[in-house]
């Protein structure tokens, strides 16, 4: 493993972040940061949905094309339009950036990984139904602290509750609620479903792990050679909104091994974001998205929506964390897409800055 470089771009500070804070009009955020793109993503689509399990739809990809540029002005302005991620050399520092290093994987069903693209295993439910994932799995996943790279820790503990749930499944079962929550027959997936709690394991009827081991689950998040190509990116946050919101969110397009086997986009996937703020009282972060999705604040597993599932919501409340105002934090995020057809990303926060930091590969 090898530490990333820090960038020129990196060298903003908290300081100037808060002065931005301080700002009579927020979304009038400029930087004197010279970006260095070398690629953009150029397609996204709109997808047609009709339900079957969880992490089960058949879709109907409608391609759409969107500009994605940057452009400097003569005052170092860097915009990107909202809701889309540009490829670059270095990370800009820009506080309406969301610094990230993409990993590209090879699913199961193309001689790639065992973790992503399950589905091909062709393993049944007891239904008969080939399992593509769950609300019920993926709760306490990961352990509660990152290592010592700022990595997750897979749980491989004793699942609570019933025996015989299987490996990978999480500590716990999860509960979810809300009207666009999988049920058998009809329902709208358009609406939201929220995670709830976790409970010990009432039913032990998932027939496979979702992930392997915990040496394969190690290779999501650490660049390496003929398993991942690293791909670093950036992700424009609305200046006015606070928001990034995609329901078909595919940035390694016709990148890395480019795209999956048979599909119009490249679905295999993970997606690592480390930066810091500056904690204000009133603050909050909230993800809707498929499929696995880990944030840690200062350290600690603030947000779990681990596993392969439909699309679902989750919310952090800053002020329950023990934070300190006017303090800098660490904010670690996780994700990763393992499945077809769905690819769903929404952030909504009103923190007014992020930071990029050091990271390890």
């Amino acid at each position: 493993m090898v530490a990333a470089s820090l960038s020129a771009g990196w060298a903003v500070s908290l300081a100037a972040c808060a002065a931005k804070d301080l700002e009579a009009d927020p979304t009038q955020q400029t930087t004197g940061i010279q970006p260095t793109t070398t690629q953009t993503t150029t397609e996204a689509t709109t997808a047609t949905t009709a339900s079957t399990t969880d992490n089960s739809t058949t879709a109907l990809e409608v391609p759409t094309t969107t500009e994605v540029s940057t452009t400097d002005d003569t005052g170092g302005d860097s915009t990107l339009p909202i809701n889309t991620v540009v490829l670059v050399d270095a990370f800009t520092g820009e506080c309406n950036r969301l610094p990230v290093v993409f990993r590209d994987f090879k699913g199961y069903n193309e001689g790639g990984h065992t973790d992503f693209e399950i589905s091909a295993k062709m393993i049944k439910d007891d239904k008969g139904e080939v399992y593509k994932g769950w609300n019920d799995a993926g709760c306490g996943m990961v352990l509660d602290t990152l290592d010592a790279s700022s990595k997750p820790i897979l749980f491989t503990g004793k699942p609570l509750g019933l025996d015989g749930v299987k490996f990978g499944l999480g500590e716990q079962q999860r509960v979810v609620v809300g009207p666009g929550c999988w049920k058998e027959g009809d329902y709208d997936r358009t609406l939201e479903c929220e995670v709830q709690t976790c409970k010990p394991w009432e039913f032990t009827t998932i027939p496979t792990s979702e992930i392997t081991s915990k040496s394969s689950f190690d290779q999501w998040y650490r660049t390496t050679e003929g398993v991942n190509v690293e791909i670093l990116g950036e992700m424009a946050i609305d200046p006015t909104t606070k928001s990034f919101d995609s329901t078909a969110f595919f940035p390694l397009d016709n990148a890395g091994f480019g795209n999956t086997q048979g599909q119009a986009h490249n679905y295999h996937f993970t997606t690592e974001i480390h930066a810091k703020f500056e904690y204000q009282t009133g603050q909050s972060f909230t993800f809707r998205g498929d499929d696995d999705l880990w944030i840690f604040v200062d350290g600690k597993l603030a947000l779990d929506l681990g596993g392969l599932h439909q699309a679902l919501t989750g919310s952090i409340n800053f002020d329950t964390l023990g934070l300190t105002p006017g303090t800098s934090y660490s904010m670690d995020i996780f994700h990763a897409e393992r499945q077809t057809v769905d690819s769903n990303f929404r952030v909504q926060t009103n923190i007014t800055c992020f930071v990029p930091v050091d990271i390890i590969r």
